[in-house]
């Protein structure tokens, strides 16, 4: 109805309805319009000043006073009530902190506009703990991890009360109960008591566990894989004390294998039978056979179409494969890689396989083929490790050199990453160490050691900035460097080397002036990123380094702009740079997509 009278209004000469040129009083026009201004203005906030406390208690006061919340427009005997309550909600948020003694001088003023209330609060002493009594009945007396934890919340004695610390007292009694096997612990007697007069707190806390319970039978349905290979990724063993901690990681091993769509882990802790808490773990089976196709662009390689194929479960033992094809007009590579679960298959593989690699670079030309044998592990600790034996055959033509080479190159890699974020990154840092080499004889043409070390950081930085470091490092050994294969020889220049020069367009050259690789690599890269929404950045970074010869390193650098797009799959990146030194292009696009991390 409003809308309608708002309409004839606005369409009507002044004072007339469009469709009966009836007179339609002035009245009838303005009143719409005074109730769409009344209900689209913004609501005016009045103006509640706390003066005389400072940090949490400040906080803690305006986040509990009522009035804060209650606009301009508010009527006079609201605002009166909720400021004669004022004096308890102050109080309140003050106890929760410890101070007990608060002193409030409070003034409320009206005026035409608005209203304004104004609070000057001496807080007074906080309340210290004066002593605290811990009390564990139950197999809890003997366990070290409460025997622990007890000392740790008695360090609280002596120190300003906060009622959120108390409450977190008595959580983390309980959390640890629950973790350990204690399922029907609970407090008998939990007190605190304050001396006002003395401004002391006295905390009494009685805590029954009662009988650690222990793991009964631990059942298993799936049909998907052999019975015992799938127990190498359970760690519930009937007769161990019950431990959450032992059920998440049941599931975290299980979860991450990739052979099961769904898992199900049941403690029946409701029916423990002497003690023992059955549990029943059910099993989904996943997808066995994955197909991937993908077509897309990369500055350093050109047009790419990539296919990929794996099969999850190949037996029953948990043997899988992996495939992959890229094709692209600088580099192309085809590879098959069987993977072989050991003992204990959560951290470790045997695979075996083998590739095809093309490359058609300005500088080189190289068709390569390669059996591979790897034995794979993940540390606790977060690194990474794997054992390669590598057979390449090699056929390559560099500057005016042609060679056609096989090698037997043994070697290792060890990788760390840590990300607070895996998809977007805002501090971490990779780390990666390779070692390689070759020794002359009738199935190896040269000898060689090699070995390189590849390191990026990111850490945030205040007004919505990162910082990203980036260096490569990397040497090689060799007498024959004419007959060692561009695999193993160092370049520069692209995307993720110095940007600014085209991929790999960095090296010492030959006389005739063709890049023909280094046996020592060196670059470094400093990049700011700044976030100007939510899911776009901006990049300044600068890159400089170069692939080289003992007695003729030549470094490169190379400066640009960049544009980044914070993705649901991950970060894409553009960059527009400019060589510093000497090269044969005076720009430089680059487009990558991924983390660095």
């Amino acid at each position: 109805m409003l809308f309608l009278i708002l309409s004839a209004c606005l369409r009507s000469p002044v004072g007339y309805a469009v469709r009966t040129f009836q007179p339609i009083s002035a009245t009838l026009c303005i009143v719409p319009f005074a109730l769409l201004l009344y209900f689209a203005a913004p609501a005016v906030s009045a103006e509640v000043s706390v003066n005389g406390l400072a940090g949490e208690a400040k906080k803690n006061v305006q986040l509990m006073l009522s009035l804060t919340k209650e606009p301009c427009q508010a009527s006079e005997w609201k605002i009166r009530g909720l400021f004669d309550n004022a004096d308890e909600e102050i109080s309140q948020a003050l106890r929760a902190l410890g101070y007990y003694h608060p002193v409030i001088d409070k003034s409320l003023a009206f005026n035409a506009k608005c209203w304004q209330a104004d609070f000057t609060i001496a807080s007074g002493p906080q309340v210290i703990i004066g002593d605290i009594t811990i009390t564990l009945n139950g197999d809890a007396r003997d366990d070290a991890e409460f025997q622990k934890l007890r000392n740790a919340l008695l360090t609280a004695n002596g120190k300003p009360l906060r009622h959120d610390h108390y409450e977190k007292m008595k959580s983390r009694l309980e959390t640890l109960a629950m973790e350990r096997g204690y399922l029907q612990a609970a407090f008998s007697g939990k007190q605190l008591l304050i001396d006002k007069a003395n401004n002391r707190a006295l905390i009494t806390l009685v805590f029954n566990t009662g009988k650690r319970r222990v793991f009964g039978d631990v059942i298993v349905e799936q049909d998907i894989l052999n019975p015992e290979f799938v127990s190498r990724f359970i760690s519930v063993k009937s007769g161990d004390f019950y431990s959450s901690e032992q059920l998440a990681k049941t599931h975290t091993a299980l979860s991450k294998s990739g052979y099961f769509d769904r898992i199900e882990i049941r403690p029946n802790t409701e029916n423990t039978r002497g003690n023992q808490v059955p549990v029943s773990i059910k099993l989904y089976p996943g997808k066995t056979r994955h197909y991937g196709f993908g077509v897309g662009f990369d500055t350093d390689i050109g047009p790419l179409v990539n296919a990929a194929y794996s099969n999850r479960r190949i037996n029953r033992r948990g043997h899988f494969i992996n495939a992959n094809l890229d094709l692209a007009p600088v580099r192309s590579t085809a590879d098959v890689e069987y993977n072989v679960p050991l003992d204990d298959p959560t951290h470790d593989f045997f695979s075996f396989g083998g590739g095809f690699k093309r490359e058609d670079l300005d500088a080189y030309e190289s068709l390569s083929a390669k059996l591979s044998a790897r034995l794979k592990h993940a540390f606790d600790n977060g690194w990474k490790q794997t054992l390669f034996l590598d057979s390449l055959y090699e056929d390559f033509t560099i500057g005016s050199t042609s060679n056609q080479v096989l090698l037997l190159v043994p070697g290792g890699s060890w990788l760390r990453s840590v990300a607070d974020n895996p998809m977007r990154p805002t501090r971490g840092y990779r780390l990666e160490l390779n070692l390689a080499g070759s020794y002359e004889n009738p199935i190896s043409d040269i000898s060689f050691a090699q070995g390189s070390v590849a390191a990026v950081w990111t850490h945030p930085l205040p007004w919505r900035g990162r910082f990203i470091a980036r260096t490569e490092q990397g040497a090689t050994l060799v007498d024959q460097f004419d007959k060692l294969p561009t695999s193993y020889r160092f370049f520069a220049g692209g995307m993720n080397s110095v940007r600014g020069y085209a991929y790999r367009d960095l090296g010492p050259k030959d006389n005739t002036g063709n890049v023909i690789g280094g046996k020592f690599l060196s670059v470094v890269s400093a990049e700011y990123e700044h976030y100007l929404f939510d899911n776009w950045g901006v990049a300044a970074f600068v890159d400089a380094g170069n692939a080289y010869n003992p007695g003729n390193v030549r470094i490169k650098t190379g400066v640009g702009l960049g544009v980044r797009w914070y993705s649901p799959i991950g970060p894409v990146r553009l960059d527009f740079a400019l060589p510093l030194s000497e090269s044969d292009s005076s720009f430089q696009i680059h487009f990558a997509a991924g983390t660095r991390l």
